[in-house]
This record gives C-alpha cells, sequence and structure tokens, in this order.
C-alpha cells in the first residue's frame, strides 16, 4: 500500500527518546505511539521507521552502527 512506512535497516542499536510531541516507531510488525517521556531501544537489524505523529515531535536519537 502506498500508506506503508518505508522501512530502514542496517547493523546496529538505535535509542529514542522524545522530548514533545509524538513518534510513531514501526519496528517489524509492530506500531509504538511514543508521547513525551516514553523511550525505545532496539536492533536496527530488524525492519524500522520513526515518523512524527499528529502533533510536532522533539526527540533525541542516539544510533549506534558497529565500525
Amino acid at each position: 500500500e502506498s500508506n506503508d512506512p518505508l522501512m530502514s535497516t542496517h547493523e546496529g542499536e538505535e535509542f529514542i527518546y522524545v522530548l514533545e510531541g509524538e513518534v510513531i516507531v514501526t519496528y517489524g510488525d509492530k506500531v509504538y505511539t511514543l508521547e513525551p517521556g516514553d523511550s525505545i531501544y532496539y536492533d536496527s537489524v530488524v525492519p524500522h521507521n520513526v515518523r512524527g505523529g499528529v502533533e510536532p515531535a522533539k526527540f533525541i536519537a542516539v544510533i549506534y552502527t558497529p565500525m
């Protein structure tokens, strides 16, 4: 479908902490809606997508990729 998010996959790990607004994380076949104070940590090898929700968002993302 054209509404499906474009998924990314790569070696490494990611951590996201939401400061403001809403962040939607698709991880594999699951979808998580994060709000201020929420966080998520995942293996980047699994197909994933991070996008803003209804409200504009500010978040901190830490991405680790092995050299």
